[in-house]
């Protein structure tokens, strides 16, 4: 079943691997106009600048989608989480029963992610055990990487689903819908500037819950979501009071064994010089780091046309 979404969500599949001028290149990114699709633009964006590649990013119901077309080679790149890719090679949360093999592998290191839960500035909320039997954005069927990442946050705080009135929705856009609409007290997001900017000014103000910065809720955060960690939030960010530290993980651009050489080389040596168009589609790329590009994750290769720009531009291989 998990394979025909896949299938279906690519349209008609026309984002087939090949030359970098012969054929079109996709990234494979989130919904439409979610974080990721975003993400997965600005680095489309900048491989057509840097490397004269003809691409373009190709949104899916959820980020687990693109995953077998990517590791099959019909789609050339997509944008996936640590966590996603520790739950695809042990066949788990969006990818039970559907494990992806070795040939997916890893391109380059983008972004650090930071997501949170919203909630409205005038609510009495500022830590998640603030939430307990309130109304609450759950279920995620149709983006079910979500699930792990609101576990995540219930063992960071002690709790667990039965604490909160849960309210099922299909993905994050359909979480944020309802809190717009005064169904939901809270909802998981990703922690975007423009997503923070609508919300806020729809219902005059939103606040981000504080998540535990202790050895134990840390523990229990990333037992639930591998790659993951804490970050404290800028008080620019909008809905930030105080210190605020909040789950975040990296974002990282996956390819193919099928994948050409030649292809990944180009871009990600695109990349490596594109960071000022990486910033112009999205901000959250001013954290972005060309010396940690050549991430390594256990049991995850790296693409060998990858680690040719990285060793000609002197990149080690980070942890």
């Amino acid at each position: 079943m998990f394979i025909k979404t896949a299938v279906l969500s690519a349209g008609a599949a026309v984002m087939m691997v090949g030359t970098a001028h012969a054929q079109a290149v996709g990234v494979g990114t989130g919904p439409q106009a979610s974080l990721t699709n975003k993400i997965g633009s600005a680095i489309a964006k900048v491989m057509a600048d840097g490397a004269g590649l003809n691409t373009r990013a190709v949104p899916h119901t959820a980020n687990s989608a693109h995953a077998p077309l990517v590791e099959r080679g019909t789609l050339a790149f997509g944008v996936s989480s640590s966590g996603d890719i520790v739950d695809a090679f042990a066949g788990k949360g969006a990818f039970a029963g559907h494990p992806i093999s070795k040939n997916w592998v890893i391109a380059s290191r983008m972004a650090a992610l930071p997501v949170g839960t919203l909630v409205r500035k005038d609510s009495p909320y500022h830590k998640l055990t603030d939430m307990k039997g309130k109304k609450f954005a759950c279920g995620f069927t149709a983006q079910k990487t979500v699930l792990a990442i609101l576990n995540a946050y219930l063992g960071n705080a002690g709790m667990k689903t039965s604490d909160l009135n849960c309210v099922n929705v299909p993905n994050t856009t359909g979480g944020t819908a309802q809190f717009l609409k005064g169904n939901v007290e809270g909802t998981p997001s990703s922690l975007g500037g423009s997503r923070l900017r609508s919300a806020a000014a729809k219902v005059n103000g939103i606040r981000i819950l504080k998540m535990n910065n202790t050895p134990k809720g840390v523990a229990a955060m990333q037992a639930a979501y591998p790659g993951s960690y804490l970050t404290k939030l800028s008080p620019k960010v909008i809905g930030v009071e105080g210190e605020t530290w909040t789950m975040a993980f990296d974002m990282i651009l996956m390819t193919s064994t099928k994948t050409s050489a030649d292809t990944v080389y180009k871009a990600v040596k695109a990349i490596h010089g594109g960071k000022a168009g990486l910033i112009k589609v999205w901000g959250g790329f001013r954290g972005f780091k060309q010396a940690k590009m050549a991430v390594k994750m256990d049991g995850v290769g790296i693409h060998p046309g990858a680690l040719k720009f990285y060793n000609e531009a002197g990149i080690k291989v980070a942890p």
